[in-house]
């Protein structure tokens, strides 16, 4: 999944093509995400701006959820 984020997920999924994509996210059910769920890689998410620089703070998605509920 590190593969699929960023500027390297953008040139990773445009290998795999959007078709193959959309079906894979048709069979692939994701789950019920909870606090206590996250993948280790979603607490860890380095943002890119829209020049695809990498920001120097990461985004910790299980931090995020547990604040909009």
């Amino acid at each position: 999944m590190r593969d699929l984020i960023g500027r390297k997920g953008e040139e990773t999924m445009s290998h795999i093509g959007f078709t193959k994509l959309m079906v894979s996210m048709g069979h692939q059910a994701s789950g019920a995400l909870e606090l206590m769920n996250y993948p280790m890689w979603l607490r860890d998410i380095v943002p890119h701006d829209p020049n695809g620089q990498a920001r120097p703070d990461h985004v910790d998605l299980a931090a995020l959820e547990s604040k909009s509920t």
